[in-house]
């Protein structure tokens, strides 16, 4: 799978500091493989990764990630590259630094941070206009999640849906970068009815 352009991802307001399983480790697969994952791209999370050089041992905190194909899992998570960004050096060696990651995805076979979206009502998360399914109009209010990406939808969808807060474009340095849509996460059966 290729990235996705415009793609990005940041936890805007959340309760993640004082939540230990917030942010977990992952290695994104389509169809079984190894793939390269997107920044932002809404994933369920499966089965335990194997750990490297052993056979039968599993990682206890390292799942396989999936796209999320509707919202239905229980738990959802955003790859989330905002922090981190690996560069290898000539001599072969990889490094993470934090710098100009905005839109960066993971690539196929490595370890990615997934951040857990809370669907509370509360926490903001940002999304790159790449994450976004459908066009968004001046009425779009409602976004459900339909392999991976944010969809637009005419009214509010049942199960796990987001409501758009605000949007403006991202700036790298002092140029304006691609355009955002900050949304908060809602479970229709948890919240309620005037959202």
């Amino acid at each position: 799978m290729a990235f996705v352009e415009k793609t990005a991802f940041e936890a805007r307001l959340t309760n993640n500091e004082n939540d230990v399983l917030a942010n977990v480790a992952g290695l994104y697969k389509s169809s079984g493989e190894a793939a390269d994952c997107s920044a932002g791209l809404l994933c369920a999370r499966g089965f335990r990764v194997a750990a490297e050089g052993f056979t039968g041992i599993y990682n206890e905190n390292t799942r396989e990630m999936v796209a999320s194909a509707a919202g239905e899992e229980a738990v959802i998570y955003a790859c989330d590259t905002h922090e981190a960004q690996m560069l290898t050096a000539p001599n072969g060696n990889a490094y993470y630094i934090g710098t100009e990651t905005l839109g960066l995805g993971v690539p196929a076979g490595r370890i990615g941070n997934f951040c857990r979206i809370n669907f509370d009502g509360q926490s903001i998360y940002r999304f790159g206009e790449g994450n976004i399914s459908g066009t968004v109009l001046e009425s779009t209010k409602y976004f459900s999640i339909y392999n991976g990406l944010l969809k637009v939808e005419a009214s509010k969808p049942a199960g796990k849906y987001f409501t758009l807060e605000a949007t403006g474009n991202f700036t790298t340095g002092n140029i304006a970068g691609f355009k955002y849509y900050d949304v908060i996460g809602y479970e229709a059966s948890a919240v309620d009815a005037s959202h």
